[in-house]
Formats: structure tokens, C-alpha cells, sequence
């Protein structure tokens, strides 16, 4: 199932940038190293967030202020400050 049109990105690769360490929606767009375009998809995202750390054999807890397993590419625009407001 595609979560973000605009952006061709699937349930699949949105779980894998959860796997790879994302907690937000912004963290899952730079690890794809895009930005968020019309916003439909944030709250799908916010809520795949959620089910996954909810997931995690270790609970919630385990899931936040976790490092990612390997860091995250800077974003195109690391300089556009409404880019991490809308999808945090």
C-alpha cells in the first residue's frame, strides 16, 4: 500500500526507515532524503510510528530517545525550518 503518493513510498519502506531508527514522519522523510509535499500522509505515518515502537518486543520505552541503528542522511533542505515542523 503506497502511504505517500507524492513520493512513491510504500508501507513496506516506510517500516523499513522505522527498523533503521525513524520515530516521526520527518525522520522517515530524510531517510529517504526528501521532504514532506502535501502533508496527507503525516498523520498514516505518525500512526505506523506509534504501532511500530507499540510493537517492539522491548514496549514504547524502548522506541523513544532510541538511537537509529545507523544515521540519517541530512535532509536536501537542512536550512528550511518549516519542513520539521509539519511532519514532527
Amino acid at each position: 500500500m503506497y502511504v505517500c503518493i507524492c513520493h512513491a513510498l510504500n508501507d513496506k519502506q516506510v517500516s523499513q526507515a522505522l527498523d533503521n531508527g525513524a520515530r516521526t514522519p520527518a525522520s522517515v522523510f530524510r531517510h529517504f532524503e526528501c521532504q514532506v509535499q502535501c502533508g496527507k500522509c503525516v498523520p498514516t505515518m505518525r500512526a505506523m510510528a506509534q504501532d511500530h515502537c507499540g510493537n517492539h518486543p522491548s514496549g514504547l520505552a524502548a522506541c523513544q530517545g532510541k538511537a537509529p541503528a545507523q544515521p540519517l542522511p541530512e535532509p536536501a533542505n537542512a536550512d528550511a525550518y518549516a519542513y520539521g515542523v509539519a511532519a514532527e
